[in-house]
């Protein structure tokens, strides 16, 4: 808040030393007004037109300096560097106008100088339309460059001839200027200098100001998709987290198996006295033991490998996908005598079972919703096939599919690039063919486990 006031009262006090240098500037600019005065005698004695355009630009340069220096001034006392939002509505624009014309003339009164008031109003008037189409959105040195521009092409239509029936170029060095013209039969040139100095001028104005314009529609924009993309970003680490705790979940959904086991079988150690079934019930234990062991290790560590029989990974999958609707059938075909695959169990498992709980929660317009797992062989490979009858994925979004948190189904969009990550740290491969109206197939491929592979586990 004290940053935001120093701020403020800073560009106050130097509003205010613009317009004391405007001052001084304008004392000891005599020399400068006697100049252009000799210009115009110069003209007339040698007959030579170059001199009084000379002149006119001398003049020009010389108030468009005063106006720009005053305008600068009154927009950082009056607008406090915020000049734009300022004119937000007609009223306060039709103010800073009066504003502008009231100081003017008082100062140019106070130090007798010429003054054209009609080109000032004009120039204010085109510079609060290029405020407008802009929509406000120029700052104060875009407002000042557009500014310098439109004040030095309108201060152009006072040496003008063809305008003086219109009020315009009446102060005296103006009517001298197109005085001189006439006399020397320069009236053509001056129209034509003026011309050629106010429309290019005007036209560079409105495309600075459109520039301007779009630039900073352009920033906010970028700034916009910048904050988008962190708070995706951000919403995408929290569900990344909740799909980890769910994988945790599922992971202790498993433990309580061999838990149950180790614990029901320590209460029987407890009550039985047949040391051939103590034998007995300390192997399950142990065997308990080791399988909780595999789970956590294939969980922890994604680089774990194990060889399992094809039937080993169905009867996971198939105790982790509970079928509680009815019009939901869920079948699994399998070739006999299939070879062991080598992955990390648990991370594949839970990969094929993300992909089959795609396909349940599939859109679907037939009264049964069929799901079919084929397992075979192919080559030195184990083929997966998620086979749904939905309605499929269009073709546009095909490419889109893999992307975190694209979705069709309105859900977190991570059960795609998760199973695909999985499968690819496994030595897999993933794909989807889907026809839309028809159904989806999704083909996991997992690499069999060699001789060596099946006599030792890298786990």
């Amino acid at each position: 808040m004290l940053n935001k006031k120093y701020h403020v009262n800073l560009n106050i006090m130097m509003g205010y030393m613009l317009f004391v240098i405007l001052t001084v500037i304008t004392l000891m600019s005599k020399s400068y007004l006697f100049n252009i005065i000799v210009w115009i005698r110069e003209a007339i004695n040698s007959g030579d037109s170059g001199n009084l355009v000379l002149a006119s630009a001398s003049a020009n340069i010389f108030f468009t300096v005063h106006n720009i220096l005053l305008y600068i001034s009154i927009l950082l006392i009056i607008g406090q560097l915020k000049p734009l939002k300022s004119f937000s509505h007609g009223k306060n624009r039709l103010l800073f106008i009066l504003v502008f014309l009231l100081i003017k003339g008082i100062y140019h009164r106070w130090l007798i100088l010429p003054w054209e008031p009609l080109t000032d109003f004009l120039s204010l008037i085109f510079i609060t339309f290029l405020m407008i189409i802009s929509k406000e959105e120029m700052n104060l040195v875009s407002n000042i460059i557009v500014s310098i521009q439109v004040f030095f092409a309108v201060q152009w239509i006072n040496i003008m001839p063809a305008l003086s029936s219109l009020g315009v170029g009446a102060g005296d060095i103006s009517v001298s200027i197109k005085i001189v013209g006439f006399y020397l039969e320069s009236e053509s040139i001056l129209n034509t200098v003026g011309i050629a100095f106010l429309i290019p001028l005007l036209f560079s104005s409105i495309m600075t100001a459109l520039l301007y314009s779009f630039h900073h529609r352009h920033i906010i924009v970028v700034e916009e998709n910048y904050q988008k993309a962190r708070e995706l970003e951000s919403m995408q680490a929290k569900v990344m987290e909740n799909k980890i705790y769910h994988e945790i979940n599922a992971l202790a959904h498993d433990l309580k198996t061999p838990l149950v086991t180790i614990r029901g079988l320590n209460s029987l150690l407890l009550l039985s006295k047949d040391l051939d079934k103590l034998s007995t019930y300390s192997k399950r234990i142990e065997s308990a033991v080791e399988k909780m062991s595999e789970m956590i290790s294939s969980f922890l560590y994604g680089k774990s490998r194990q060889v399992i029989d094809i039937s080993v990974l169905i009867n996971y999958i198939r105790s982790q996908i509970p079928i509680e609707d009815e019009s939901l059938k869920f079948e699994i075909q399998y070739e006999k005598d299939l070879p062991p695959i080598i992955v990390n169990k648990i991370r594949v498992s839970r990969a094929i079972i993300n992909l089959i709980q795609n396909a349940i929660i599939a859109e679907n317009t037939e009264p049964e919703k069929r799901i079919l797992l084929k397992i075979e062989r192919e080559e030195h490979e184990i083929v997966l096939k998620i086979i749904d009858n939905g309605i499929g994925i269009p073709p546009n979004e095909l490419d889109d599919i893999w992307k975190i948190g694209h979705s069709t189904n309105n859900t977190s969009g991570l059960g795609l690039p998760f199973a695909r990550q999985i499968i690819e740290e496994n030595n897999g491969i993933i794909a989807i063919e889907s026809q839309y109206g028809f159904g989806t197939t999704v083909i996991v491929k997992l690499p069999i486990a060699n001789i060596e592979d099946r006599g030792q586990d890298n786990g």
